[in-house]
């Protein structure tokens, strides 16, 4: 519906649960999105840069026969949230942004781990940070982080349950392999 410019009630600034978030878009300088490719089942990111006008794909299995696909798709992306911003009264401008792939960036060594690896750029290309081949040795320890990150969150509302769940179902010696 949005994109045939009929306003959806859900886009409503005044009345819908977007509104609880929408301001937080007038300070935002980066927005990451999650692009997933569904051919070969592959997760990159669409890195829209509001500070520096310019969106970025970050791709680390690049592929001669997906690189138009999946350009398509994050400009398609892009589109649909220059048309999200303008009925939603957000003073971004992203049709004017250049698209590109990042210049850089290390090569996924397989081929499964690749949402965790979006994960990871995520939290490393929000301050601006490089990614090295590094940041990539060990997936199993990224994902145990990860994991690890979300359940400890202050803000989430089931961390106690889950933390006894673990506790009552694993012993100290599986336990303490799960947080080295």
């Amino acid at each position: 519906m949005i994109l045939c410019g009929n306003p959806h009630p859900f886009f409503d600034r005044k009345t819908s649960i977007v509104s609880k978030y929408i301001s937080e878009f007038d300070d935002c300088e980066k927005l990451f999105i999650p692009m997933h490719d569904e051919c070969p089942g592959h997760w990159y990111l669409c890195v829209i840069d509001f500070k520096n006008s310019h969106t970025q794909i970050l791709d680390l299995l690049r592929s001669k026969n997906r690189d138009k696909f999946r350009f398509q798709s994050v400009k398609t992306v892009v589109e649909f949230c220059q048309t999200f911003f303008k009925l939603s009264d957000i003073g971004k401008d992203v049709f004017q942004f250049s698209i590109d792939w990042a210049p850089s960036i290390p090569t996924q060594e397989n081929g499964w781990d690749c949402g965790v690896h979006v994960i990871r750029h995520m939290q490393r290309f929000k301050n601006g940070d490089p990614m090295t081949s590094s940041d990539f040795c060990n997936s199993m320890k990224i994902r145990r982080e990860i994991a690890c990150d979300l359940v400890l969150h202050e803000g989430n509302r089931e961390k106690q349950t889950i933390v006894a769940i673990v506790c009552t179902k694993t012993s100290t010696r599986a336990m303490k392999k799960l947080l080295l």
